[in-house]
């Protein structure tokens, strides 16, 4: 994606004006109070001003984890001034917290069967579809009213229209199909003479269906999330506070339960919420501006959460307490927050310095790690587990040799720390993993624990070869003329590199990748491609192939994550298991042994 700068008004706390400088994501991080929240506000500010013109190429899509007044108050006085001035409205310009979530989760389902929502539900049981792919169970019950203020600007339109005007509110969409809803779903003899009590209803995909909604010309998004939007802000014509979600979960030998949405677990109900933002408004000029929505996730979904972010079209902007997204997010993304004022993160070491203030989670992911015996520090945890999937295949030749291979992996702990590596002049190879190194060897320092080693083992990236030591077979993966100084209280931390260019490069298996084959093979010289029984070490002459080593990752990427994910295109163990059992052991590369066998001579 175009790397972008998007200029950002004063804030509170900064007035001067300013410029952020960033690709798909910027993640802003700072300690409380340093303007994380107020910089995100200034952008959703600066775009709701009728006159401002500074991101007229921006939907802007504002999401915050608790409830935010005055985002809250700011929108819905917008929204009632553009009704007060009957104008049309573009909405081009949305903030939504979880009191909205219930009716976006529904929409997303109902309306968005490939969507990220359906997705959730149905790789949980929580929903029953039918052979077309629509929601059957999911139903959402709410009240509608017409209040004696809204019936007075109709009647008032409607003489308007007769004597011959024709920009009358009855004649834009949210009329349109609010009438249509209400003839449809409640009385269909209703006419807007007099008011209309307060009425429960409930929703299906089914009935959703029923209901014509009509689009203003130019609208932004979807004319159903235009209209739903419009009709519960302030309580308009849905009361948002009656709103209940129910799903059908399905248990296998039971019969189904309804579940309602607040019975799911926080992160849970996180997750459908973005889920469900993303659904709705994704598109490849939309902004998303989203405080802290990694709160209440357990760790686990921070993977979840950042795949979100990753495959989104549009471009995110968050902001964040907690050491698992700073991780996922990658220096490259960071941006530190002070006094409302963006600093970029140039200097890892500096970012880990300021990491330290931001909360105590830093210090429980280190006291976790001062648990084990050695640590290793990969760019994704998931790299670790691809690592020992390959360990086993290649040297798990009885359940002996499995119960020893497992046995010895359980003194160690991987924690994911990205880098990359361009081979720039300005780009230190491994920055980042050397300086979480130091940072946790200050926390050994002031705290006893158990870690005696630590493994960086790293992408190779644009690292040229002849900067690893492969002619010492005692220390073949060896980064040369890199020192990692201040490792004590550690004995050792070992800098190492992948002969190739990442560990993906090392599920590359004639046999298993079958006819998929051919994409990775036809961007090889002939004796350089992968064989039947053969690793792929060997290229041209018998030397190393780097021509294998050095493919690019996307195409990696692209050819394998299909075998080793899930549906959502997360990282899947089981699934990764299943595609390495696949490769014949003669296919697996003698780098995974022989990193192992490294492991192993300094497992002291």
């Amino acid at each position: 994606m175009t790397a972008i700068s998007l200029p950002l008004p004063g804030n509170v706390l900064h007035t001067e004006e300013q410029v952020l400088e960033f690709d798909k994501i910027a993640t802003f991080i700072g300690g409380n109070g340093s303007g994380k929240s107020s910089i995100l506000k200034s952008i959703f500010d600066e775009k709701l001003k009728p006159a401002s013109t500074r991101y007229q190429d921006y939907k802007i899509v504002c999401f915050s984890s608790g409830q935010n007044e005055s985002y809250s108050k700011d929108f819905g006085e917008h929204l009632n001034s553009e009704r007060f001035k009957k104008n049309a409205l573009n909405l081009d310009c949305f903030y939504y917290d979880k009191i909205w979530s219930k009716l976006l989760i529904f929409l997303a389902s109902t309306t968005k069967p490939e969507g990220l929502v359906r997705s959730f539900l149905k790789q949980n049981n929580y929903v029953i579809e039918s052979e077309l792919d629509e929601d059957l169970s999911t139903k959402l019950s709410f009240q509608v009213k017409v209040g004696q203020q809204y019936v007075e600007l109709v009647k008032g339109e409607l003489v308007d229209e007769a004597n011959g005007k024709v920009d009358v509110v009855t004649n834009k969409a949210y009329h349109q199909t609010l009438y249509n809803f209400i003839k449809t779903l409640i009385d269909n003899s209703y006419d807007f003479e007099e008011p209309l009590k307060q009425t429960s209803i409930e929703l299906t995909q089914e009935s959703l269906a029923d209901i014509s909604f009509e689009r203003d010309t130019d609208a932004p998004f979807d004319s159903t999330i235009m209209f739903f939007t419009q009709a519960a802000d302030n309580d308009y014509f849905i009361v948002k506070e009656s709103c209940n979600l129910t799903f059908v979960k399905q248990i296998e030998g039971t019969q189904d339960k309804v579940l309602s949405l607040e019975e799911l677990s926080d992160g849970e109900y996180q997750l459908l919420f973005l889920n469900a933002l993303i659904d709705l408004f994704d598109t490849n000029n939309t902004i998303f501006l989203l405080d802290e929505a990694d709160s209440h996730l357990h760790y686990e979904n921070i993977d979840k959460l950042w795949t979100i972010f990753n495959d989104a079209q549009g471009r995110v902007i968050s902001t964040t307490h907690l050491l698992d997204s700073i991780s996922k997010a990658g220096v490259k993304r960071i941006r530190v927050v002070e006094n409302g004022k963006v600093k970029p993160s140039e200097d890892p070491l500096n970012l880990v310095k300021r990491l330290e203030t931001l909360s105590d989670i830093e210090a429980v992911l280190y006291k976790v790690v001062s648990m084990y015996k050695n640590v290793v520090i990969m760019d994704c945890v998931n790299d670790w587990e691809i690592f020992k999937l390959l360990v086993y295949r290649k040297l798990a030749v009885n359940e002996e040799k499995q119960k020893e291979l497992t046995e010895f992996f359980s003194d160690f702990i991987c924690v994911g720390i990205p880098s990359s590596f361009n081979g720039a002049q300005n780009d230190n190879f491994a920055d980042t993993k050397i300086n979480w190194c130091i940072n946790f060897c200050r926390f050994l320092y002031k705290s006893k624990g158990s870690t005696q080693q630590a493994f960086m083992i790293c992408d190779r990236d644009e690292l040229a070869l002849a900067s690893i030591d492969t002619k010492n077979a005692a220390r073949p993966f060896n980064v040369n003329g890199i020192k990692v100084s201040s490792t004590t209280p550690l004995k050792k931390c070992h800098l190492l590199s992948w002969w190739r260019r990442e560990i993906k490069h090392y599920l590359l298996s004639f046999t298993a990748l079958e006819s998929n084959i051919d994409k990775i093979n036809e961007q090889l010289a002939p004796a350089c491609q992968l064989k039947e029984k053969e690793n792929g070490d060997l290229g041209i002459k018998g030397a190393f192939n780097n021509n294998l080593a050095t493919l690019p990752s996307e195409l990696i990427k692209k050819t394998v994550d299909p075998f080793i994910s899930k549906e959502d295109k997360l990282f899947c163990v089981d699934t990764c298991r299943s595609y390495v059992e696949k490769i014949p052991r003669e296919e697996i590369s003698s780098d995974i042994e022989k990193m192992y066998m490294y492991l192993v001579a300094n497992n002291e």
